[in-house]
């Protein structure tokens, strides 16, 4: 149920910004099979989602401080967090994701 909620919050975020490719938000108690538990002391869960194309989206998540202004974060931000806790492979997914030829206009690359 946790990932059907974040997935439908994803794809309404995503349509009402079409300018963007990355998001940050809050995370979803039991988004995630691996994440359980509380935080590191000091810090507070997130994810970051990476729409490749619409519809076709990845999600990770971060620990990131308390009281990190996430309002501040670009796409090339959120883009280099992602890298840095996605699993190995996911910069070698992303780069076919972006040889993919989109069917819309809303075809913008993730930030490099």
């Amino acid at each position: 149920m946790a990932v059907e909620i974040a997935t439908t919050g994803d794809a309404a975020w995503f349509e009402t910004h079409l300018d963007r490719r990355l998001r940050i938000r809050n995370m979803i108690p039991s988004e995630f099979d691996d994440v359980d538990g509380l935080p590191p002391v000091g810090m507070a869960w997130r994810t970051i989602v990476l729409e490749a194309q619409p519809g076709a989206r990845t999600r990770q998540a971060i620990a990131l401080p308390i009281g990190t202004d996430t309002d501040v974060l670009t796409d090339r931000d959120l883009f280099e967090l992602f890298l840095q806790v996605a699993p190995p492979g996911a910069r070698a997914m992303i780069a076919s994701l972006r040889k993919v030829k989109l069917s819309t206009d809303r075809a913008i690359t993730p930030p490099r």
